[in-house]
C-alpha cells in the first residue's frame, strides 16, 4: 500500500461519530461509527476521534503512512480557514479550534467543513455532479441542509461561511416558528420535525392509524398514511412538496446551477408522493429557460455524502484548477 492512497473522513453528528477511509475517487473502503460523547465536551469528542481513527485505518487494511489527510464535517457554523467550529449546538461547540486539537495527535493535513457543504463537494467530485461546473446539494431530513459548488469550488459566502442556509429561506410571512427564533422558515414548514408536528396536530386517531404512540410517529409514518390515501396526510405531503418546491425554484432561479441533487431520509419517500411532484413543481414554476434545462435527481451517494465529502476535501485545490482548464 503506497502513501497517499486513502484519506479519512469524520462526520461529527450529535448522536454518532462516523468514520470512513476513502480512496482518491471518493469510494468508501472502510466504515466505522461510535456514539458521540457530547457529555465529555469538545475535548472528549476529540479524544474519541483520535482513538477511533486507527480503527478505520485497520479496517481499510492500510496504515497511517498511507493516509493523505483527515477531513472533519460539522453540523453547524465553521471557519475552515482558521480550523475552528464557530457554533455547533448539537455537539455543544463554540469557537473550538478542532483542527489544532486533531493535529496535536496526527501530523497530517486536517480539513474542516460544514456538513452540507461537504455533501455538495462529494456530489460534485464523486456523485451525480461529476463533470459539471455548478451544482447544489439539498438534504431533506430532520432539518434541511444545502451546499453549493460554484465554478468548481465550495461556495461558502462571506459572512461566517454560512452560504446555503436554505432552511431559513422565508416561505410564509409570519408562518410557523422556527428553531432559529424567526417565523416562516422553510425548515419550520417542511423539515422532518415540522412534518411530524403537523401530523400530531391535525390527524385524528394518529396512534390507531399507525399502531404506535403519537410521540413515536416518524416522517415515514406520515408518508405511509399518504400512500394509503389518508386525506390529511396527503395534505401534509402536498404542503411539503409546495414549500420545498418554492425553495428549489428560488435556488434554480437565483443560481442557475447544472444540477440540484436531493438526499436525506425524506428524499427517500415514494417517488410519486415527493420526488416526481417536486420535479414537476420546479419545471412549472422556475424561469422557463432554467426549467427546461436544469437536472434534478436523488443523490446516488445517499446519507454517506457528507462523510465522503470531508474525506476528499483535500482535493479542492486541484479540482478548482482543473475546472478552470475546461
Amino acid at each position: 500500500m503506497t502513501a497517499g492512497t486513502f484519506s479519512i473522513g469524520v462526520d461529527l453528528g450529535g448522536t454518532n461519530l462516523k468514520f470512513c477511509a476513502a480512496d482518491e475517487n471518493g469510494a468508501i473502503r472502510a466504515w466505522h461509527s461510535v456514539r458521540t460523547p457530547t457529555e465529555a465536551g469538545c475535548e472528549g469528542i476529540v479524544d474519541t476521534i483520535v482513538a477511533n481513527v486507527p480503527v478505520v485505518i485497520e479496517r481499510a487494511n492500510t496504515e497511517l503512512a498511507a493516509i493523505e489527510s483527515i477531513g472533519l464535517g460539522v453540523p453547524g457554523t465553521v471557519d475552515p480557514d482558521k480550523g475552528v467550529i464557530v457554533f455547533a449546538p448539537n455537539i455543544f461547540a463554540v469557537n473550538f479550534p478542532v483542527v489544532r486539537a486533531i493535529r496535536a495527535h496526527y501530523d497530517l493535513p486536517v480539513h474542516l467543513s460544514q456538513d452540507s457543504q461537504a455533501a455538495a463537494w462529494a456530489e460534485y467530485m464523486a456523485g451525480a455532479g461529476r463533470g459539471l461546473t455548478n451544482i447544489v446539494s439539498v438534504t431533506l431530513g430532520t432539518g434541511i441542509g444545502c451546499g453549493m459548488v460554484m465554478d468548481g469550488k465550495i461556495y461558502r459566502g462571506s459572512l461566517n461561511h454560512t452560504a446555503g442556509e436554505l432552511a431559513h429561506q422565508i416561505v410564509e410571512i409570519d408562518g410557523n416558528e422556527c428553531n432559529c427564533g424567526r417565523r416562516g422558515c422553510l425548515e419550520a414548514h417542511a423539515g422532518g420535525l415540522a412534518i411530524v408536528r403537523s401530523a400530531r396536530q391535525s390527524i385524528t386517531g394518529l396512534g390507531e392509524l399507525t399502531g404506535k404512540s403519537a410521540q413515536l410517529i416518524s416522517v415515514k409514518d406520515v408518508f405511509e398514511l399518504a400512500q394509503r390515501g389518508h386525506m390529511q396526510a396527503l395534505r401534509i405531503v402536498g404542503d411539503v412538496v409546495k414549500y420545498v418546491g418554492i425553495g428549489l425554484v428560488n435556488l434554480a432561479n437565483l443560481l442557475s446551477p447544472d444540477l440540484i441533487s436531493l438526499s436525506g431520509g425524506i428524499s427517500e419517500a415514494p417517488s410519486e408522493l415527493l420526488f416526481d411532484p417536486l420535479v414537476e413543481f420546479v419545471r412549472s414554476h422556475a424561469y422557463s429557460t432554467i426549467a427546461d434545462s436544469i437536472r434534478i435527481c436523488r443523490s446516488p451517494l445517499g446519507c454517506d455524502a457528507p462523510l465522503i465529502g470531508v474525506a476528499i476535501l483535500h482535493k479542492q485545490t486541484a479540482a478548482y484548477a482543473a475546472a478552470h482548464l475546461r
